[in-house]
């Protein structure tokens, strides 16, 4: 970018003398706001780029009778307000429900403290073999679903990692999926697709603005739901074979 030379106007020379530091100033700013060719980070919460996580393994479809899941606490909220915990909790169920993989049965933690000590147990910990086995019995469930809060940042840049592993309940308790991922609103990619999904997804027309920035359980509502999104599907159901209609002709 070529910036035009600033010219001096034609003025006598007592106030030339007091108008070249000012214009030196001025030319300055101008250098500053127009002349720069360094990159610009901007927001398109339309047109992307949107953040997509990659840092998952799994089976390519869910196992057709992976129907019920149990759903332990969340392990690292041990230092956050209840109400952060509770919000924490709240986004994670909610966007489970809602990509309808499996049913989902929370895991009261008085019994996870019964037999581990503790509230909830990390996803890389060894699950206690009394604690899996009496849950898998209890609830009737198929598999067992660890969720872990790796970071929280709940100002602005507001950011969120989530770690969670699904775990048959066959031995040796197979990892059917696995997820680990930081979302950090100091990248771009993130801004925007936080922003896309408060405005109500890709058919979203009304930009949410900076509250979908500002907000941790809007924020987290995003995360859970772009972590969730990527569970394994559920295999499409095979159509009915429809038999083929015979002709019978009448012998005259």
């Amino acid at each position: 970018m070529r910036c035009a030379p600033f010219i001096f106007p034609r003025i006598g020379a007592a106030v030339r003398a007091l108008w070249r530091p000012m214009a030196g100033g001025a030319l300055g700013l101008l250098l500053l706001a127009g002349c720069q060719n360094g990159p610009k980070v901007t927001i398109d919460w339309q047109g992307g780029p949107f953040f997509a996580p990659t840092n998952f393994s799994g089976l390519s479809e869910m196992p057709p009778e992976i129907r019920r899941v149990a759903v332990l606490p969340i392990a690292g909220l041990e230092n956050l307000p209840p109400e952060s915990a509770a919000a924490l909790e709240s986004a994670a169920r909610i966007a489970l429900l809602e990509v309808g993989r499996f049913e989902v049965v929370p895991v009261d933690p008085a019994v996870v403290r019964s037999l581990a000590g503790k509230p909830a147990v990390n996803s890389v910990e060894v699950l206690p073999s009394a604690l899996f086995d009496r849950i898998v019995r209890e609830q009737a469930a198929d598999a067992v679903l660890l969720i872990d809060v790796t970071l929280y940042r709940p100002y602005t840049p507001l950011a969120l990692g989530v770690r969670v592993k699904l775990a048959g309940r066959e031995d040796p308790r197979p990892i059917l999926w696995a997820f680990d991922t930081i979302f950090d609103a100091r990248n771009p990619a993130v801004a925007n697709a936080a922003r896309r999904h408060a405005a109500g997804g890709r058919a979203g027309l009304v930009d949410p603005g900076p509250a979908a920035l500002q907000s941790p359980s809007r924020f987290a509502a995003y995360v859970f739901a772009d972590t969730f999104a990527t569970l394994p599907r559920r295999p499409e159901p095979v159509p009915p074979v429809v038999p083929a209609k015979v002709s019978h002709q009448r012998a005259d």
